[in-house]
C-alpha cells in the first residue's frame, strides 16, 4: 500500500495502519474484522478469509477448483513406446461468398442553400449535401 498524507501535513503508512488493526472489529453491519475473516459477537474467527477466497472462486471461476497437474510429470517406459495420437483435422466449414462492393463513391448531390450573414456583414450560402457534410460559400 502507499503512504498517504493527511491535511495537517502528517504522513501515514497504510500497510502498517491495516497489519496493526487487522483484528479490530471492522465498522460494518457484517460481523468481519479488518483483515476480511467472519467473525462471532467475541471476536473469534468463525470463517477465515482465505476460506472464503476459497469458496467464492470454487463457485464463481470455471476450473478454479481443478486439480493442478504439473506439465513435465514423469513418463512410464511403457507410455513411453506407444505412439502419439495425432489430431484430426477439423471439418471444413462452409463459407458463403462476401457480395462485392463497389469502389467508386456514390454521387454527392447540394440538398439545400441558405443565405447567411455574418457578424462582420458579409454574405455567404451554407450549402448542405446529400452526404451530410456542410460547406460555406461566399457570395460574390
Amino acid at each position: 500500500m502507499k503512504s498517504v498524507k493527511t491535511a495537517r501535513g502528517r504522513t501515514i503508512d497504510m500497510a502498517t495502519l491495516a497489519a496493526k488493526n487487522e483484528e479490530t472489529r471492522a465498522v460494518s453491519n457484517l460481523n468481519m474484522n479488518a483483515r476480511g475473516d467472519i467473525i462471532d459477537n467475541r471476536g473469534n474467527v468463525e470463517i477465515s478469509r482465505e476460506t472464503i477466497a476459497k469458496k467464492f472462486y470454487k463457485d464463481n471461476v470455471p476450473g478454479a477448483d481443478a486439480e493442478t497437474i504439473s506439465i513435465k510429470a514423469e513418463e512410464s517406459p511403457a507410455e513411453a513406446k506407444k505412439p502419439v495420437d495425432t489430431p484430426k483435422p477439423a471439418p471444413k466449414k462452409e463459407t458463403t461468398p462476401v457480395p462485392k462492393v463497389s469502389k467508386t463513391p456514390p454521387k454527392v448531390t447540394e440538398v439545400s442553400r441558405t443565405a447567411r450573414t455574418r457578424d462582420d456583414g458579409t454574405q455567404y450560402f451554407e450549402v448542405e449535401y446529400s452526404d451530410g457534410s456542410m460547406e460555406d460559400v461566399d457570395q460574390k
